[in-house]
């Protein structure tokens, strides 16, 4: 059970607002070593903090050593401990960044006036800007729900609101249960919007180009509008 999400928090704005002031909650705290000295805008604690935001991304969270990360960032290992206290706290750190700046993304959006449609299409685009800003954070999450179970809650942390999120969103417009309820529709969306950055590796193969390309992502983006098109034409959802 995730217990900082309140669930009496209904509308986008509330929800999104929500967070993003647990993310930084829990991010502003961490940011201080054992001694309350900040150390944010430390440049060893930044190149581990990169450092280990690569290697978790590349190799998930139970491939990658205290000691991978400190060779990675050519810094004392010691110094890992000193800045994070411990790789769970740091990869705990990198998954609140990103729920930041993903929150941030999709508060730009709250405010879209317009029709149901409009406002769909603006949050999808909130999102896939936020995505396009930091590919590897769609791998990062991925690959963690697959291998084990120790990061379920963390990831949680995040998919509870946000289904909550998307979900309000349809809240009038679906039914509450079955195959055409909101939750459907939302985890249908959201999954359009995140697997194309998973299989990058493989579309560069499969396309024999750069799925990354400028052009390629704007492809995609008209592919997925598109595509929440036709699901509201089907369904009369934003005509009015």
């Amino acid at each position: 059970m995730i217990s900082w999400f309140d669930r009496t928090v209904k509308t986008p704005g509330q929800i999104v607002s929500h967070i993003r002031g647990e993310s930084m909650r829990v991010y502003s705290s961490a940011i201080k070593n054992d001694k309350g000295i900040e150390v944010e805008g430390n440049r060893t604690r930044e190149k581990i903090f990169n450092a280990a935001e690569l290697l978790f991304i590349e190799h998930g969270y139970d491939g990658v050593s205290i000691n991978d990360i400190a060779v990675s960032a050519d810094v004392a290992k010691g110094l890992v401990f000193y800045y994070f206290e411990s790789k769970k706290k740091l990869f705990d750190m990198i998954l609140d960044r990103y729920y930041i700046r993903q929150a941030d993304a999709l508060m730009s959006a709250i405010g879209t006036t317009g029709n149901v449609r409009e406002r769909i299409h603006a949050g999808i685009d909130a999102y896939l800007d936020f995505v396009e800003k930091n590919p590897g954070y769609p791998r990062l999450i991925q690959r963690e729900v697959c291998s084990s179970e120790q990061n379920l809650e963390k990831v949680m942390q995040y998919m509870t609101p946000m289904q909550g999120w998307g979900e309000s969103i349809f809240a009038d417009l679906l039914p509450s249960k079955g195959p055409l309820s909101s939750r459907h529709f939302f985890i249908t969306i959201f999954g359009m919007a995140i697997n194309y950055y998973t299989y990058v590796p493989v579309l560069k193969r499969l396309w024999a180009g750069d799925p990354m390309a400028a052009e390629a992502l704007s492809e995609r983006r008209t592919h997925i509008h598109f595509v929440i098109d036709a699901l509201m034409e089907k369904f009369a959802i934003g005509k009015k």
